[in-house]
């Protein structure tokens, strides 16, 4: 089997409400995907995301570069393929688009790679259990309280335990209010994650999450800019509350920095950050060998069945109205239920996208953000 052609697009899906956090508001949701088609007649999807920006220049990049690139490779030498595509492009973009890019190549070739061999995706890759559980989460640092707590209540009647908001607001009192209140619906036994995206300096961190330790918070994310890792080592000595990161954090030699130094209790690689599976797979044994367990950042649909062949693995992230199926971007739901993500049971990833429906958000480069 070969790699015999493929197609790439970007879809610019408008919210329904903005998403807010402490240092940028969301309005569009990019998915771009890259449809690989086999000289047997098969053919793997993948994809990758960015929240606004970006998107049509990784549809043209993967049409361009990556797509030809990848005619003729086996998709079942995985591991050689996603070498020899990112030897080929990084000194052009060793970065953000190369890695977006890569990740739905490698994405769709897992896809047929388990499809060849009639496995769901997570049973391939080695399950170490049958569902993953997930926690709801949202970019909501705009929303009143009244607003905030509804979004909490919709959330535990959905049958999660675990929960996460955003944190940062310029006047500390105002997080502090906001953490107490949820707290308070959802009592002390839920979990209960705070997100800073970046906001403090490490003097700044240390007092805001000294004034969250009554809430007790299962931990604190990104409280610091992501390259830092002096700094969230220095944080993590003064803080009882621990410390997760990896949204923005793009190589296994990345991660190790903040490992070896003890900067961080939680790592959250990105599945489409980081260049697809088989990089993400590197960074989770990676932590592991550290005793760090891996909360995928995002990307429901594949975080989950990743979760599942991960033996250290924590919980997955269900943002509300982030999801695929929530962006009504698929022929059949992919849902957590009650508080749990069951992988699909058919060959392949088994997400099926509805190409109809999202033929009204299709965006071509040069033509605005429209």
């Amino acid at each position: 089997m070969k790699v015999s052609g493929g197609e790439a697009a970007c879809y610019r899906i408008r919210l329904r409400e903005p998403w807010q956090s402490a240092n940028h508001t969301i309005t569009v949701f990019e998915l771009i995907t890259a449809r690989l088609r086999t000289d047997t007649g098969q053919e793997g999807v993948g994809w990758t995301f960015t929240v606004g920006t970006g998107g049509t220049a990784i549809a043209a990049f993967l049409t361009d570069d990556l797509l030809p690139l990848a005619s003729g490779l086996d998709p079942a030498l995985v591991e050689r393929t996603w070498h020899t595509l990112y030897g080929a492009v990084r000194d052009a973009a060793p970065g953000g688009i190369a890695l977006l890019g890569l990740s739905a190549v490698d994405v769709a070739l897992w896809d047929l790679k388990a499809q060849a061999a009639g496995e769901p995706l997570y049973r391939l890759l080695g399950a170490s259990r049958d569902r993953a559980e997930a926690y709801g989460s949202g970019i909501n640092l705009n929303l009143p309280i009244p607003d905030l707590l509804a979004q909490f209540r919709r959330w535990r009647a959905r049958g999660f335990r675990a929960f996460k908001m955003k944190v940062g607001s310029d006047d500390p009192r105002t997080d502090v209010e906001r953490v107490r209140a949820v707290r308070e619906e959802i009592g002390p036994d839920a979990i209960l994650m705070l997100d800073a995206n970046q906001k403090w300096t490490v003097a700044d961190a240390v007092r805001r999450i000294r004034g969250f330790e009554p809430y007790d918070p299962y931990w604190i994310e990104e409280p610091l800019p992501a390259e830092d890792v002096a700094g969230h080592a220095r944080l993590r000595a003064q803080i009882r509350c621990p410390i997760a990161l990896g949204e923005n954090l793009f190589s296994a030699a990345a991660f190790n920095e903040f490992l070896r130094h003890d900067a961080v209790d939680v790592v959250q690689p990105d599945v489409a950050r980081v260049g697809g599976i088989t990089p993400f797979l590197k960074i989770a044994h990676l932590a592991e060998g550290y005793g760090i367990p891996t909360a995928p950042h995002l990307v429901l649909e594949l975080s989950g069945q990743l979760c599942c062949t991960i033996r250290l693995a924590s919980m997955i992230e269900d943002l509300d109205g982030g999801n695929l199926t929530e962006l009504e971007a698929l022929e059949e739901p992919i849902r957590t239920a009650d508080g749990y993500f069951t992988p699909p049971a058919r060959p392949g990833h088994g997400v099926r996208f509805n190409w109809d429906a999202l033929a009204r958000w299709r965006a071509e480069a040069g033509h605005g953000r429209g």
